[in-house]
């Protein structure tokens, strides 16, 4: 058994704290109980809506990401994070980054230009 410090003149032990840290890993951060990571959507599938593969701590999930969603917004699952250690769960907190490919193929670029050319849409005249 530990305990803690010797008590004084033959009086019981004293209490035993420890202090665990835990370090972020590359696909998770510690928010509390909640757990954070980033997930990376293609513009397609942001405008779209799609489902996708999102790993937790425990398992594999399929998401549905709503249509229009925008970068830095965050989809929430509940009871998805780290454990409490009194029965309980934090959420996982997926933050959603959009990427644009880095070397487009010609065809990519084209659809791009003929998206450009239909598009009326202009993040910079939003109210």
């Amino acid at each position: 058994m530990v305990s803690g410090k010797l008590g004084k003149d033959g009086g019981r032990n004293g209490d035993l704290f420890i202090r665990v840290k835990i370090d972020d890993n590359d696909d998770f951060k510690l928010d509390g109980f909640n757990l954070r990571t980033n997930l990376y959507l293609t513009p397609w599938e942001a405008a779209l809506s799609t489902k996708v593969m999102v790993k937790t701590i425990d398992e594999e999930i399929s998401v549905y990401i709503p249509s229009g969603i925008e970068s830095g917004e965050e989809i929430r699952l509940e009871n998805k994070g780290y454990k409490d250690g009194k029965g309980g769960r934090g959420d996982l907190i997926l933050e959603t980054k959009i990427m644009i490919p880095k070397n487009p193929s010609e065809k990519e670029l084209n659809l791009f230009k003929q998206f450009k050319e239909e598009s009326r849409f202009n993040p910079r005249n939003i109210a």
